[in-house]
């Protein structure tokens, strides 16, 4: 047992939703954690050790440049400071009164995304008006023409499976094309995206993501795109970023699990998610797909309950096992498991929990709806109680 756990009552979970920030994001490979320990032992001129952690992201990124921050949503907050402020540094200072400056951002409706927060929230921040685009499932290159105009200072394009999955909308390569045409950045939100390479040759400005989730560095975010945008997310540490700044174990993490995930064996990667299915797969019905980092486990019919209700029971455990998603659609009830977060003890006890589940079922104490585990009023209300 942990000293979180011994002395500080924290019940560890077993993690089968993934790199989410309700459940700790990713774990930190002990490579990282080498690195990241030495960070915090001894002392660093920051801006030194944020120039060769721009290098190691420019070097596995492909980008002309790059910085680490405070996490991905803090990322587009400076970003879109630095596509108004530019490296003027009176300006900079200035935010987030915008006066004087261009400062309108221009998003896609169906962009706007609550990911535990508000993407349109996190764009105002920076103390820019956003205007967003089309409806929520369409919008086309004509909406993007039309709200670019005099005080535009950039697109704001969002990289999410949350995006409405039957939806149509401006591709980024169309707005990189549009916004170019007019001298403006395309800024990227790729928090979850295990390759942001493909933004950065579409010619993205910036492109941010979560260094803690799909890479396993401690908590923090990484900017990469070209050097003068990226200079300019740098320097707002010394205006709205200081709110947002981020410490020197989380650069040097960030740097070292840059280096570690896009030098990774993928072959390697892909079976052990297939070991993993295969010990889930000992105690369970399940479906899996070779290679895949989600595996799928049928509730049997004679177990009388939801797919949801299963997964609120599971999560009212001890230990709780939070799953990545429950499916209660025509035809079947499954859970969904994500496979990059676990180790095989970790498969073993999952399974043994929902199996248990299935053997003893009992409807759930709470209920939620499984789209409420970020937002749900009542959890948050009873915070700390």
């Amino acid at each position: 047992m942990t000293e979180l756990e011994s002395k500080y009552g924290v019940k560890r979970i077993l993690n089968a939703m993934g790199m989410s920030t309700i459940v700790g994001a990713n774990v930190v490979p002990p490579e990282v954690r080498k690195v990241t320990d030495e960070a915090m032992s001894m002392s660093f001129e920051i801006d030194e050790l944020q120039a060769a952690a721009g290098r190691a992201i420019a070097k596995a990124t492909g980008a002309e440049a790059g910085c680490v921050t405070a996490c991905c949503a803090s990322g587009i907050a400076v970003a879109t400071a630095a596509a108004m402020t530019g490296t003027d540094l009176g300006r900079i200072l200035q935010l987030p009164d915008t006066d004087g400056m261009k400062n309108e951002v221009v998003m896609q409706l169906g962009h706007n995304l609550n990911f535990g927060g508000e993407v349109a929230q996190m764009i105002r921040l920076s103390g820019a008006k956003l205007k967003l685009l089309g409806t929520a499932n369409h919008c086309d290159a004509f909406h993007l023409r039309n709200a670019i105009g005099p005080n535009t200072a950039a697109v704001l394009f969002v990289e999410n499976g949350l995006v409405h999955p039957q939806g149509h909308f401006v591709s980024l390569e169309d707005c990189v094309d549009l916004a170019g045409q007019r001298g403006l950045p395309v800024i990227v939100d790729a928090a979850g995206e295990p390759d942001i390479r493909p933004f950065v040759e579409a010619g993205a400005g910036a492109v941010i993501t979560s260094a803690h989730k799909m890479m396993g560095a401690p908590t923090s975010g990484m900017i990469c795109g070209k050097r003068d945008l990226i200079h300019a997310s740098y320097l707002q540490n010394w205006g709205i970023g200081r709110a947002m700044k981020v410490g020197k174990e989380g650069i040097a993490g960030c740097m070292a699990a840059v280096d570690l995930w896009y030098a990774r064996d993928l072959d390697a990667e892909r079976q052990r998610w297939d070991t993993l299915a295969g010990i889930l797969g000992q105690q369970l019905q399940v479906c899996h797909t070779a290679g895949d980092p989600v595996a799928h486990v049928e509730v049997p019919q004679g177990v009388g309950l939801t797919a949801r209700q299963v997964a609120n029971v599971l999560r009212e455990g001890d230990p709780a096992v939070w799953v990545r998603g429950a499916n209660d659609a025509a035809g079947g009830r499954r859970l969904a498991l994500t496979l990059r977060v676990m180790n095989e003890a970790d498969a073993a006890a999952i399974a043994s929990e929902i199996k248990q589940v299935f053997d003893n079922p009992r409807p759930p104490a709470d209920n939620v709806p499984f789209h409420d585990l970020y937002w749900s009023e009542k959890r948050l209300m009873n915070w700390g109680r």
